[in-house]
């Protein structure tokens, strides 16, 4: 219902008449305005524009959240690997003169690798023979196109060198990739194999 100047000016007639002198009361210029503003409000449902403005925010809120969620979704699913790193060791050796020479080869398909590491356990004893960092240049946020995907390596085991005595071994060979699994250490695949190092005798 729309208000009228009649029911306005009835209004402003029972205020003045609230106080003793009508110059006690003073009315803002525009007081007539904003009474029918108010009223033609209420009679039509409107609600206030300070509601309004509000879900604003939180509906861009809501958006950036979304979309942040998308992009940390497709950047881990991007990392996990799908395969885990490969080894290879030849010649398939196991009695092992004072020395001996191995042609070592590990790669991983996805991702690319990350380290490589050689060591020999004897009488829980273990000794690092290799560790070859392989990680690219931003670690886990390098580009693909930067990761190694193959290595060759020639391993030269001087059981001497590496204080090993006479008997049974274990030489073991881990490839870690640079996927974001087992908290951003990546996937691991571990060669073990056993060994037996003798030494001749001098005639």
């Amino acid at each position: 219902m729309k208000p009228s100047k009649e029911q306005i000016d009835k209004i402003e007639t029972t205020l003045i008449a609230a106080h003793r002198r009508q110059e006690d009361i003073q009315f803002p210029p525009d007081w007539r305005r904003q009474v029918m503003k108010d009223i033609q409000g209420r009679a039509t449902g409107a609600q206030p524009e300070v509601k309004i403005a509000a879900k604003a925010p939180r509906r861009i809120l809501s958006w950036a959240a979304a979309g942040l969620a998308v992009v940390a979704g497709w950047l881990i699913l991007a990392n996990l690997d799908r395969q885990d790193p490969w080894i290879t060791l030849k010649p398939d050796m196991a009695a092992l003169e004072p020395r001996a020479a191995f042609w070592l080869e590990a790669g991983d398909a996805d991702s690319g690798l990350r380290r490589v590491k050689v060591t020999v356990i004897q009488r829980e004893v273990e000794i690092e023979v290799v560790s070859r960092n392989l990680e690219p240049h931003g670690g886990v946020w390098g580009t693909q196109g930067e990761a190694i995907k193959k290595v060759d390596l020639p391993l030269d085991l001087d059981a001497k060198s590496l204080g090993l005595r006479e008997g049974k071994a274990t030489l073991v060979i881990t490839a870690h990739d640079l996927s974001w699994r087992n908290g951003f250490q990546g996937r691991v695949t571990t060669l073990k194999k056993e060994i037996v190092i003798y030494y001749q005798e001098s005639p």
